[in-house]
């Protein structure tokens, strides 16, 4: 669960729902607004009650919240973690509430992995599954890809949910809910120049190596080279990397970079992508379910952070659980999507990975976060789907 925001009712309210429970029906509260303000105003008390392993309590008034928002996720969730902590009989009935609140569309993966109230769920093998279905939900809900979204409060691990909005989640509704999961503009033309986001590969002979890199071309015609974070306003000002502006001129692309130098050839549309400076650019899709990235990934190839470091990474393993370990890496940085990476022979860094979107975001147990753009790179004719993945600047191989 996690902890409410402070609501701010009457205090006569308060009162009179804590001297109502058990509820008996009334006429205001089947009015949709009423109800709201009671849920509003009963949550609190659930979660004291809670806390004073008052279960009982807590159970009936989350039972009440659910007859009246019967469609609303959190309810369903929220009555899991209470019945998570009565244990005993009552764990049959906390993965049951559960799966409902996931068939509801509840996709707040890291808070579901995280919640200390759901602690005596964790070994047994039906929490991963439901694991699993969240993080499809997340997916679903941040790329368009199917339709789960959870508009309620999504804290921190380790609070608790607190009260659900009025409206509840419908199947029809995505949309992004952070920064981390803004996608990029659709893959398009527009007057000739790109828009979207790409994956551009260029073989360079006279060192037979093959430069690869994601590209975004923003709609207001900039272009942003090397792109790692993501797609929000705030990451596309903070990127570190190669940007400029581009324009046609006739039949050629012409990119003016920030510090003055133009990068100008012909372009040659191909398919959704095209052909430009020797780079093929293929436009690209983030994965459809978080579940599809789990596995075993091995990447031999340099990866180039800000022009000033190159790292080769050895194995990383991305549990179904939602936990990773990464060996031949360090984290350098806090507590912000911002860390950088660190390449050494006896380096190994665990912790837990979530994919919002485009973003897969990497989390030790220290604190320090890291987030990169990722998507598949799949090749039809072998039997893995997808066979490679793109994170940050490297290719990874994916093991059978």
């Amino acid at each position: 669960m996690s902890r409410p925001p402070v609501f701010i009712r009457s205090l006569i309210l308060l009162i009179g729902l804590v001297g109502l429970f058990p509820f008996s029906p009334v006429r205001a509260q089947e009015d949709a607004a009423e109800r709201r303000a009671a849920i509003d105003g009963m949550y609190p008390v659930m979660l004291q009650a809670l806390e004073a392993k008052n279960f009982g309590r807590a159970r009936n008034i989350c039972d009440q919240a659910i007859i009246w928002e019967p469609q609303n996720p959190v309810h369903h969730y929220n009555l899991a973690c209470i019945e998570a902590q009565a244990g005993g009989d009552r764990l049959p009935r906390a993965f049951g509430a559960l799966e409902l609140a996931v068939a509801l569309g509840f996709n707040d993966s890291m808070h579901l992995q995280n919640d200390p109230d759901l602690a005596p769920l964790h070994d047994d093998p039906k929490f991963a599954e439901i694991a699993r279905k969240v993080a499809e939900n997340e997916i679903r809900s941040s790329t368009g890809f199917g339709s789960a979204k959870t508009d309620g409060p999504r804290a921190s691990p380790g609070d608790k949910l607190g009260a659900p909005p009025a409206t509840p989640p419908t199947k029809a509704s995505v949309a992004p809910t952070t920064a981390a999961t803004e996608g990029p503009a659709p893959a398009s033309f527009r007057e000739g120049v790109p828009v979207g986001l790409f994956f551009m590969t260029r073989y360079w002979s006279f060192t037979s190596t093959l430069e690869k890199a994601a590209w975004y071309f923003a709609p207001d015609g900039t272009v942003f080279q090397n792109l790692e974070h993501g797609f929000s306003r705030e990451d596309l000002a903070a990127h570190a990397g190669p940007r400029g502006k581009a324009r046609l001129d006739g039949k050629k692309l012409e990119v003016t970079w920030a510090d003055g130098k133009k990068s100008s050839s012909e372009i040659e549309r191909e398919g959704s992508g095209f052909i430009w400076e020797m780079g093929i650019f293929t436009t690209v899709r983030p994965f459809d379910y978080a579940s599809d990235v789990a596995g075993v990934y091995e990447g031999g190839e340099s990866l180039s952070f800000g022009g000033d470091r190159t790292i080769v990474s050895r194995r990383l393993e991305l549990k179904a659980d939602g936990t990773f370990t990464w060996e031949g890496v360090s984290f350098l940085g806090t507590t912000t999507p911002s860390s950088r990476l660190s390449a050494g022979g006896t380096n190994t860094t665990t912790g837990r990975w979530q994919l919002s979107g485009y973003s897969l975001i990497f989390t030790e147990p220290g604190g320090a976060v890291l987030r990169r753009i990722a998507f598949p790179y799949d090749d039809d004719k072998t039997p893995l789907k997808p066979d490679r993945m793109f994170f940050g600047g490297m290719m990874f191989n994916r093991r059978p």
